[in-house]
């Protein structure tokens, strides 16, 4: 039986908060990566930590940027620790 709740005509409505407007993100991650990187990474801003951690912080587009970027990250052999959307006061 078809799953009548997700058909062609029925609209998916548990997509993440960036939706198509996109949003402003920090990705904290655990390597780093000089700030030439940041063009490859969707212009997100770098910043080195002195723990041999990096921030990457900016505006991503949409979600699918977002994935984008997070599958380059682990592409890198970098490892995730944390994806935080700045909300705007």
């Amino acid at each position: 039986m078809a799953n009548k709740k997700y058909g062609p005509n029925k609209e998916n409505k548990g997509t993440l908060s960036t939706g198509t407007r996109g949003g402003c993100f920090e990705i904290h991650v655990r390597g780093q990566l000089d700030e030439s990187w940041s063009n490859w990474l969707e212009g997100l801003d770098v910043t080195l930590l002195e723990n041999g951690e990096m921030i990457l912080s900016g505006h991503i587009i949409d979600q699918a940027a977002l994935m984008g970027t997070l599958n380059k990250l682990y592409g890198l052999n970098l490892t995730l620790l944390s994806v935080n959307e700045i909300k705007k006061q």
